[in-house]
């Protein structure tokens, strides 16, 4: 399973010690239709955003037990989670590819869309 980030999990020495191994060199991407803001907590959170981009990485070939310790250091399984782990598609040059990848969650969008113009965020 391939997994798309754009933020922390960017670096390779945090990620490889997260999954205590090593990890193939990461394919350049780019997500359409989304953008990142940083959340009052200081993190990059992906959001809906037409007519923009993300540039991030893919790494590759992570197993289940790999997306076990992400989801659990993306605090995906807690009360009010801010991400949620979905498949969304990419770009890497010209071939679109199905990928995970850790999105807002509905919650934080609410929320954020109390302090934001409904134009920023959708």
């Amino acid at each position: 399973m391939n997994l798309f980030v754009y933020g922390t999990l960017r670096d390779r020495k945090l990620i490889q010690s997260l999954l205590s191994r090593s990890l193939n060199e990461p394919s350049v991407a780019i997500m359409s239709e989304c953008t990142t803001i940083t959340s009052k907590q200081g993190f990059l959170v992906l959001i809906p955003q037409a007519n923009s981009s993300v540039e991030g990485l893919v790494w590759r070939g992570l197993t289940v037990q790999d997306f076990a310790v992400l989801d659990r250091y993306e605090g995906c399984h807690v009360e009010t989670p801010v991400y949620q782990r979905e498949k969304r598609q990419i770009m890497i040059g010209e071939k679109v590819e199905e990928v995970w990848t850790y999105f807002a969650t509905s919650a934080f969008l609410i929320s954020i869309g109390e302090e934001h113009d409904e134009s920023d965020i959708s």
